[in-house]
């Protein structure tokens, strides 16, 4: 591996790593199981030495590659279903927020990672739409659907009234 390439996925790591791993973390709930699968992404976004276009497009590329490490890991026999919410909530949240995201990670994946990714990260849907390889139409009704099974699992808990 040249020097510039080192380096140039050194820089990689350092810009995506973190959103990667949030989104390992909220399909998998496990610290640990998180770590391995950025791990594996980041590995094999080196061997594949893919040319992109430009950052969004390998971030999209590497984003792409953790969601189906994740999918992968939770489908294979040897995955524990013991679940770490507690993993999530220290890492992803503040105090404050902490109620709010044990409601969050009730709800499927699917609703789950759209939902973290608008709301906590801060992406529009179009932008989450090239990320996750989905429809802008598909993302958008997810993010209804997933706010729609928020709101009634907040008001069966008397979070807020309907």
């Amino acid at each position: 591996m040249t020097d510039s390439e080192k380096q140039y996925f050194s820089d990689m790591y350092e810009k995506h790593s973190k959103t990667v791993y949030s989104v390992c973390l909220l399909y998998l709930k496990n610290k640990d199981d998180a770590e391995e699968a950025v791990t594996e992404s980041f590995i094999r976004l080196m061997e594949n030495k893919p040319g992109f276009e430009n950052d969004s497009h390998a971030k999209s590329y590497l984003m792409r590659i953790s969601i189906n490490i994740c999918k992968n890991i939770l489908k294979s026999n040897w995955y524990k279903n013991v679940i770490h919410d507690e993993d999530v909530l220290m890492y992803m949240t503040s105090d404050e927020e902490e109620s709010i995201m044990e409601e969050i990670l009730s709800l499927p994946p699917k609703y789950r990672v759209i939902i973290y990714m608008h709301y906590y990260q801060g992406y529009k849907a179009q932008e989450i739409a090239d990320i996750m390889n989905m429809s802008l139409s598909a993302v958008l009704s997810r993010l209804s659907r997933g706010r729609k099974r928020l709101k009634d699992i907040l008001i069966e808990g008397g979070f807020f009234y309907a």
